[in-house]
């Protein structure tokens, strides 16, 4: 799977592989582990120390999976051909497959569930598929009801309000929500695949908030100004450099920094430039702005703060020890698939 990132024009989503490792490997992937809040929930709700470290290096073995569940029937897929040789299965873009009623690359999976299970099985992996969305969904509308409601609204906007009354806001904002992801859905339509769409947002928002989250929790010379306009720059850089090349094809060579990039590298070079544009303008902001005292900074910046012990005892109780056997599992899956 590495050796088409030599070059744009080699790959077939047009992505060379500094946007994979740099783009989506450091910036994409390092901001959903570390600043989505469905995954930040699971590890807050831990009931010591050493739970918490566990729940990413946990969740990474389980990650590590899930390409062999996209991967495998899409080999099915394409491998399964009639008695005159002619393909079982045409698979088109989902753009072309609005034009042409072919099926889409998207539609894999589900069509193997349907030509190998039976009534029995085939109903059980409609409700896995089901259960996932609706763990999924039910996260996510929890972690938006909990920032608006807590983080934003009971920060901000109204202080002093009553327990009921953030109740009432907590149910009234899951509606709102609701609502809102509904109406997304139809942008999509929009965009060529589901992972062009999740992508873009991880750059408008993950991608800059990463630059934010980790300056704040390393380096005890950012400022909450600095943190501000950090985000602020990176974000509105990201969704600027969208609307740039959804309006000017060509602006993507200067995005993407190639001619022969695709829609997918201009997202991956996209995320990357917002969190560089919100590291620098945070360090430079922080720098001309009053420093914080340590002692305000303890717990939340990791070089002022005392880190307690985790109760690990032996060397198999240590989540550093697991997350070094993901890693070397990582490398090695990596090594031989090239």
């Amino acid at each position: 799977m590495w050796t088409t990132l030599g070059h744009f024009r080699d790959n077939p989503m047009g992505v060379h592989w500094t946007g994979i490792v740099f783009g989506l490997g450091f910036v994409v992937s390092f901001g959903y582990w570390t600043t989505d809040f469905l995954v930040v929930q699971r590890v807050l709700s831990a009931n010591n120390l050493r739970a918490a470290k566990m729940a990413p290096v946990i969740g990474a073995a389980f990650k590590m999976a899930v390409p062999l569940i996209v991967i495998v029937p899409g080999l099915i897929a394409l491998g399964l051909h009639n008695a005159d040789g002619t393909p079982v299965y045409h698979l088109v873009s989902d753009s072309m497959a609005k034009v042409t009623g072919e099926h889409s690359y998207d539609q894999v999976l589900p069509l193997m569930l349907i030509r190998y299970c039976g009534p029995g099985l085939l109903g059980l992996g409609i409700t896995a598929l089901v259960a996932g969305f609706m763990s999924g969904m039910a996260g996510n509308v929890s972690a938006f009801s909990t920032v608006w409601t807590y983080d934003i609204y009971g920060a901000f906007i109204n202080k002093k309000a009553s327990d009921s009354h953030y109740v009432s806001m907590g149910r009234w904002s899951t509606v709102i929500g609701m609502i809102i992801s509904i109406g997304s859905a139809y942008l999509l339509q929009r965009a060529s695949g589901i992972m062009d769409y999740v992508q873009a947002l991880f750059s408008f928002f993950i991608a800059p908030l990463f630059g934010t989250v980790i300056l704040g929790m390393l380096w005890k010379r950012a400022t909450k100004a600095g943190g501000f306009w950090g985000l602020l720059s990176g974000t509105a850089a990201s969704i600027a450099m969208f609307v740039w090349v959804h309006n000017v094809p060509s602006a993507l060579r200067y995005v993407a920094m190639s001619p022969d990039a695709q829609p997918m590298a201009e997202n991956l070079y996209r995320a990357l430039w917002s969190w560089i544009i919100c590291v620098a303008v945070t360090v430079v902001v922080s720098l001309f702005t009053p420093r914080i005292a340590d002692a305000q900074l303890s717990g939340l910046v990791y070089g002022v703060t005392e880190m307690p012990d985790d109760g690990a005892a032996s060397i198999w109780q240590k989540p550093l020890f697991w997350a070094v056997v993901v890693i070397v599992v990582f490398f090695v899956l990596n090594i031989v698939f090239f």
